[in-house]
């Protein structure tokens, strides 16, 4: 009996693998794209609130975009919920943002800061633009090797994730 309990747990583990790991070879659709995007930009944002002083900017970037930040949630953990591993990928994702946007932080604050302030200079700022997603379709964003569908089609932008994303990219 113990044999056979360990075989089916040996067995579910490898399934569970091969789901995940089919599940991050797949692309995500226009709208996960961009659900993916906005959780990386926020969670860059969210650190940068707390290694450079601005949690008084990164509380007016939440409000501001307050219901399109839940929306963009929400649909996030759709993606995550209809294959793509399920709500504890879901919560892996954003946590390793969060840990790779630390560590990019701490290896070049000044540089790091200076790009967060000018992201949120251009998010509570708007030229024109009045939405999230136009603020979060013009930023240079990769999300965790998740590729976009459609963007990587057309322009060969990956939706993948780093920790230098904030200071490296931002200097372009």
């Amino acid at each position: 009996m113990r044999t056979v309990m360990k075989t089916a747990g040996s067995v579910l583990a490898l399934v569970a693998m091969a789901g995940q790991s089919w599940a991050a070879g797949s692309c995500a659709k226009p709208g996960e794209a961009l659900a993916l995007k906005t959780a990386a930009m926020q969670q860059e944002l969210m650190v940068a609130a707390l290694y450079c002083n601005d949690v008084g900017l990164y509380n007016r970037f939440v409000v501001s975009y307050q219901h399109e930040l839940q929306d963009e949630d929400a649909t996030l953990l759709g993606y995550f919920q209809h294959g793509h591993g399920g709500s504890s990928a879901y919560h892996a994702y954003k946590t390793a943002l969060a840990n790779d946007f630390s560590l990019s932080g701490l290896h070049g604050m000044q540089a790091y800061c200076s790009a967060a302030n000018a992201a949120f200079d251009t998010a509570l700022n708007p030229d024109g633009q009045r939405s999230l997603a136009s603020f979060i379709s013009n930023q240079r964003v990769d999300t965790e090797g998740y590729a976009a569908c459609e963007t990587e089609a057309s322009s060969g932008e990956m939706v993948t994730g780093g920790s230098t994303r904030l200071a490296a990219n931002r200097r372009n």
